[in-house]
């Protein structure tokens, strides 16, 4: 099926594709939410990882029941005509296997804010289906207490914790203190195992 176009016969219109909506969405939360509501503007240094949150609740918002963290899935992969275990417009697609996307942080290196958030999502991401595998996957988005809704969780009461003008280890510390206060800290082994995968 070829997605409907946008302004011109070859031209497919981000605003069709569900991924994109929801990143650009996020970005209105973590901006109101790091360093603090009248804070608007915590997240333009270097170590930002703005457009990694935004990555995140694209995927967690469009997981559907039976997917798995070693699934490929892109951002933008509708708007590039292509199916959802498509590239993308990443460096790589999305993925908890290593042989798919084997970034790490030492990879953020003298990027731009896009490739750079890309290793914040990919921690994220590694967290999500650690927690998914512990307390199973609930369909229920809004009420659910599966994995994927503590995941979804502590990274939104972390987003609360974190100081303005982060660094990814700012943003890390701020997902573990957010554990700490929603789940009595019952997850933090999770937590440590998730990031130090990628290298945090």
């Amino acid at each position: 099926v070829v997605p409907p176009t946008g302004s011109g016969p070859d031209e497919v219109s981000g605003s069709l594709d569900n991924g994109i909506i929801a990143h650009e969405y996020a970005h209105g939360i973590s901006n109101r939410l790091v360093g603090g509501g009248s804070n608007s503007g915590c997240l333009g240094n270097g170590e930002q990882m703005g457009e990694g949150i935004s990555d995140y609740f694209s995927l967690v918002t469009t997981v559907k029941p039976g997917d798995t963290g070693e699934m490929s899935r892109g951002i933008g992969t509708f708007a590039q005509r292509e199916d959802v275990d498509g590239g993308g417009i990443r460096r790589y697609p999305y993925s908890t296997d290593l042989s798919i996307n084997p970034l790490t942080y030492k990879d953020i290196a003298g990027q731009g804010v896009h490739a750079t958030g890309e290793i914040w999502t990919l921690c994220l991401w590694e967290l999500y289906w650690l927690l998914v595998e512990e307390y199973g996957f609930d369909e229920d988005l809004y009420h659910g207490i599966g994995g994927n809704n503590v995941a979804v969780a502590l990274a939104v009461e972390g987003l609360k914790l974190t100081s303005c003008s982060p660094g990814f280890e700012d943003a890390r510390n701020g997902v573990l203190a957010a554990d700490e206060l929603l789940y009595g800290g019952a997850n933090q082994c999770l937590i440590w195992q998730a990031f130090a995968k990628r290298g945090l």
